[in-house]
């Protein structure tokens, strides 16, 4: 399979994610307005322009990161990336997946960090930045080490969103549950190995 990605973008989370299930795939580092190796525009495969997009050999084409890392979780051994289907956590997992996507990716951080976003979108974002990461944070309580009772897919996408708080000045320590979360997994053997892997990528961007 094709992994496109931005160093450091959401797509982190799709590599932390074929790293712990050791599974294989080619990742194609790309702008969204970049022209292919093959001569198609990245637009072409993500017409949003938007990073992870993922192509398999039976020529599905998949976009949006919950449902990229969806796909990745399926294909690696039961459990290691996702809970068995159709059970209470398989279904917890999902939840935490779209409240990332919606709540935190989209509604905080695009803002934040978008350089056509307006002082009133970034406004509105910091504003509704507690709210989001209060409710986080009290679920991470007690140092829970996972989102649901296992690793899944759901916290590597979590990981490389809270990995943008500081270019995005939303003060994680505010909500220390977070904080030591985001801390811990850093340490995790995957997260560190994927980071590695892209960090230079970033710095020569």
């Amino acid at each position: 399979m094709k992994l496109y990605f931005i160093p450091f973008a959401c797509s982190l989370a799709t590599r932390i994610a074929v790293i712990e299930a050791g599974l294989d795939a080619q990742f194609i580092q790309v702008a969204p307005d970049a022209m292919l190796a093959d001569g198609r525009p990245f637009r072409a495969i993500s017409p949003m322009g938007y990073v992870p997009a993922l192509e398999v050999g039976t020529g599905l084409a998949l976009t949006e990161g919950p449902a990229v890392l969806s796909y990745i979780a399926d294909l690696a051994a039961e459990g290691v990336l996702a809970p068995s289907l159709v059970s209470d956590e398989r279904y917890r997992m999902a939840m935490w997946l779209n409240f990332i996507a919606t709540e935190l990716h989209k509604a905080v951080f695009t803002p934040l960090m978008s350089k056509s976003a307006g002082e009133a979108e970034r406004t509105a974002a910091r504003a509704r930045a507690p709210r989001s990461l209060g409710v986080l944070d009290t679920h991470l309580a007690e140092g829970r080490p996972f989102l649901i009772k296992t690793f899944s897919v759901a916290d590597a996408y979590l990981f490389a969103v809270l990995n943008w708080c500081e270019h995005a000045g939303v003060p994680i320590r505010d909500w220390p549950n977070v904080a030591a979360w985001r801390a811990s997994m850093r340490e995790r053997p995957s997260v560190a190995r994927a980071m590695a892997e892209e960090m230079p990528l970033l710095k020569a961007a």
